[in-house]
């Protein structure tokens, strides 16, 4: 072994927690080495200092009682497999809530409103206006530049999703489904 391996090794072997063979190649490396030597008799000085130094608290006459009502009082085998079973059970009708909640109309379009009208508006203000101002003369526009058209249209269908979400209960009077 090396001096490595032996460092790692040796306060398992001072404590008497190493199987026979590591046992002996750890006592055939101490007799060998004198660095090692030096490095477990350092350590087995650090320990009588710890153990001279930290007093272990003392403990209480009732300890052990306390102890077995402590273990007592844990729930049995039956009992977590039951709690187990009522928190599967809760978990999986709040998922059933969680989707029903999340895909019924009105929640999907609360959810899904802004983003497809937006598109939507986006996509005929692209494809509608070019024929719109193609077909619209100034005079019918009045004094307004036929550039500003898509902007106009476009200002008009984010007026309007505007005014849907403001007033949300009179949706319903626009939407028939």
């Amino acid at each position: 072994m090396s001096c490595l391996e032996i460092e790692r090794k040796i306060l398992d072997y001072q404590e008497n927690r190493l199987p026979a063979a590591q046992r002996q190649e750890v006592e055939a490396h101490l007799s060998g080495c004198s660095e090692c030597r030096q490095f477990a008799r350092q350590l087995q000085e650090l320990d009588a200092a710890l153990s001279l130094g930290i007093k272990s608290p003392a403990l209480s006459t009732d300890f052990d009682r306390r102890l077995r009502q402590k273990i007592q009082a844990l729930p049995t085998e039956a009992q977590r497999t039951e709690r187990r079973r009522q928190l599967q059970i809760e978990f999986d009708a709040g998922m059933a809530r969680l989707r029903r909640g999340v895909f019924e109309l009105g929640n999907l379009l609360d959810h899904l409103g802004w983003p497809v009208t937006a598109a939507l508006g986006a996509w005929l203000v692209w494809r509608i206006t070019p024929q719109v101002t193609a077909r619209l003369h100034l005079r019918s526009l009045g004094d307004v530049d036929p550039n500003l058209v898509p902007w106009l249209v476009a200002g008009a269908v984010l007026a309007a999703v505007a005014l849907a979400k403001a007033f949300p209960r009179h949706r319903s009077r626009f939407l028939v489904w």
